[in-house]
């Protein structure tokens, strides 16, 4: 396939999270990433997602849906009650939200960050009714953001990391006024994907158009390790437990490493369908790792890197988001394709699953 980075920003609702083969392989990715933006993470995903920022005690889940510009979010459990976040028609300039991300850590409380279709990028934490601060302005900035990720820590609370329009990622750290950092200036950037915790720090991972994952740990400062070449999907996490947790899809493969940037890859799943991956991690139950399939379905496990059990959690077509805390376990969203709806479940592996609005996408941190 062409691998030219496309140079198009997509609204939520358009994106055909099923037919990676009718666009280039950067098209694709942004899709994905602006997708998934988790969420992950978590931020998702990371795809933002995404994005799932553990620490040795638990955050308040926060479940994040995104969908004609409008972010709806809750706090507390997969059954609490929605809080309107943004919406294109009370918001500076009427700009609605394009890709929305969200963290969380029981010292500053809940993080969400949004990029809106202005190039401009939004955040707030401590509360889900607290204020919005402008964080990156689309017009003053080097370039206007089209992604953003976040993670936060009890020691070195919010991260946030966003791509730009030209390809490039900056990043800050420990509060929503920080200054950015220039992260990735290489211009072929096409997805971010962060995560932090108390004792290692942040956790930076960038694929680049033509497949490359990059890594860097402990510090903004820090330097890059190549991971990998040839990936199409990445996200990561991170625990002060377990380290740095890092997984990627490469072909119809499924690899993953753990306890640092560098460390050896080790295959999780093989399926010609593999399109897309989630992960999270917290010090109690370990690393969770969650896969989409483009032939209907997502499986997971949770526990260990060599866990043999995959869990069935979802036969239709959908794109799963995941966080984790020591306390609540496992969180998993997925957004169903066919309805349009978002379902979660917390806790086990394959206990219940709760209908929780329609939208076009969903971002969890636990």
């Amino acid at each position: 396939m062409d691998q030219t980075p496309a140079r198009r920003r997509v609204p939520f609702a358009s994106i055909p999270v099923n037919h990676p083969e009718k666009e280039t392989e950067m098209t694709m990715r942004r899709f994905l990433y602006v997708f998934i933006l988790v969420l992950l993470g978590s931020a998702w995903l990371p795809l933002a997602s995404a994005q799932a920022t553990t620490s040795p005690t638990p955050g308040t889940p926060v479940i994040a849906t995104l969908d004609s510009g409008t972010v709806l979010a809750k706090q507390g459990s997969v059954n609490g009650a929605w809080t309107t976040e943004w919406s294109g028609a009370t918001a500076p300039g009427g700009l609605g939200a394009s890709v929305v991300s969200v963290a969380s850590d029981p010292t500053n409380g809940p993080l969400i960050a949004l990029a809106d279709s202005g190039g401009n990028v939004w955040a707030k934490e401590g509360s889900l009714s607290g204020a919005w601060t402008e964080v990156w302005n689309g017009s003053t900035a080097p370039s206007p953001a089209w992604a953003v990720s976040v993670a936060s820590d009890p020691t070195h609370g919010p991260l946030i990391a966003v791509i730009t329009d030209d390809d490039t990622v900056y990043a800050k750290e420990g509060s929503l006024g920080a200054a950015w950092t220039l992260e990735y200036g290489v211009g072929d950037a096409a997805v971010v994907s962060v995560a932090s915790d108390p004792t290692n720090g942040p956790l930076i991972a960038v694929l680049t158009g033509p497949g490359a994952v990059y890594a860097k740990e402990g510090s903004l400062g820090a330097a890059w390790t190549l991971e990998t070449t040839g990936a199409s999907a990445i996200s990561v996490a991170s625990d002060a437990t377990n380290g740095a947790l890092i997984a990627v899809v490469m072909g119809s493969t499924v690899y993953a490493k753990e306890s640092g940037v560098g460390a050896a890859w080790l295959l999780e799943f093989g399926s010609s369908s593999v399109y897309w991956v989630a992960v999270a991690s917290d010090p109690t139950n370990g690393p969770l790792i969650a896969v989409g399939l483009t032939s209907g379905g997502v499986y997971a496990k949770e526990g260990s890197m060599t866990a043999a059990t995959w869990v069935n959690e979802w036969t239709a077509g959908v794109t799963p988001a995941v966080a984790s805390d020591a306390v609540n376990g496992a969180l998993i969203a997925v957004w169903d394709e066919g309805s349009g709806n978002i379902w979660a479940k917390q806790g086990l592996l394959g206990s219940a699953w709760t209908e929780e609005t329609a939208a076009g996408s969903v971002a969890v941190a636990g």
